[in-house]
C-alpha cells in the first residue's frame, strides 16, 4: 500500500501544520508584545521622571541643579590684593620712613642742634608751605618755613628757597621765640604767625581768628607725627 495514500499519513500532515500554525501565532504574539511593552516602557519612565523632577527641591539641590556656582578665587584675589597694600604701609622699614618724610634727615638734624622738637617743626612746615619748597604767599614769606624776606636777611639766609637755608633759618628763629616765651610752644607760634609785638601787646595769643586757626592747626598735626613715630616704633621694635 502507497504510504502516501495511507490514511494516518494524512494526519500527521494535518498535525504538522497545527504545531507550524501555534508556532508562527505564539512568536508573533510574543513579538508583538515585546515591541508593545518597549514603546509603554520609554513613557512610564519618562513619566516617573518628569514628576521627580518638577518636586519641589531643597536649596541645595537646585543650585547643583543649575550649575556650579562662579570659582572662589575672584574672591580671594580681591580680598588679598589690599591685605599686601596694608602690610606694605603699615609695617615699613625704618628705611622707608625716613624716604616717605619730605626732608627728614634736614629737619631732625637742624631740629636737634637747636633743641626743638622735630615733629614740631615738621608741624610748622606742613602748615606752612605744605612741604613746598617754591611756596610763597601773598605778604611775600618764602620757602617751607615761609620765611619774610627781613626775617630771612636777618637769620643769614641767602636762599630763601634752598631746602636746608631756609629749615636752618626757620628752625633758628623759633628758637628764639620760644626762648622769649619761656619756652611756651603757643607763644612761641602766635608770634611766629602775627609777630612778637602783637603777643606782647595782647599779653598772649592775639585775638586773630587766622592766628588762632595757625595754632590749632599745627598742635593737631604735631599730636599726629608724634602718635604716627610711636605706633612705627613699636611696630619695628
Amino acid at each position: 500500500m502507497d504510504p502516501e495514500n495511507h490514511p494516518g499519513h494524512s494526519f500527521f500532515q494535518m498535525k504538522d501544520a497545527i504545531v507550524f500554525l501555534v508556532t508562527v501565532a505564539a512568536c508573533t504574539f510574543f513579538l508583538a508584545a515585546a515591541c508593545t511593552f518597549t514603546k509603554t516602557a520609554e513613557p512610564a519612565s519618562r513619566q516617573t521622571y518628569t514628576p521627580f523632577l518638577a518636586m519641589p527641591q531643597p536649596p541645595t539641590a537646585l543650585l547643583l541643579a543649575t550649575g556650579p556656582e562662579p570659582a572662589a578665587p575672584e574672591v580671594q584675589v580681591t580680598t588679598e590684593a589690599p591685605a599686601v597694600v596694608v602690610e606694605i604701609t603699615f609695617v615699613p622699614e625704618v628705611a622707608d620712613v625716613r624716604e616717605k618724610i619730605p626732608f627728614h634727615g634736614i629737619i631732625v638734624q637742624v631740629s636737634g642742634r637747636y633743641e626743638v622738637d622735630p615733629h614740631l617743626i615738621r608741624a610748622i612746615i606742613f602748615a606752612e608751605s605744605g612741604f613746598n619748597p617754591r611756596a610763597k604767599s601773598k605778604k611775600g614769606a618764602r620757602g617751607l618755613m615761609q620765611l619774610m624776606p627781613a626775617t630771612a636777611k636777618s637769620l643769614g639766609v641767602e636762599d630763601v628757597y634752598d631746602p636746608e637755608e631756609n629749615i636752618e633759618g626757620g628752625v633758628r628763629y623759633f628758637r628764639s621765640l620760644l626762648d622769649r616765651f619761656d619756652g611756651d610752644v603757643k607763644l612761641a607760634l602766635a608770634a611766629y604767625n602775627a609777630g612778637s609785638r602783637h603777643v606782647r601787646n595782647y599779653a598772649g595769643v592775639p585775638p586773630f581768628k587766622a592766628t588762632q586757626r595757625y595754632i590749632q592747626k599745627v598742635l593737631k598735626f604735631h599730636k599726629k607725627f608724634k602718635l604716627e613715630k610711636a605706633s612705627g616704633s613699636r611696630r619695628l621694635a
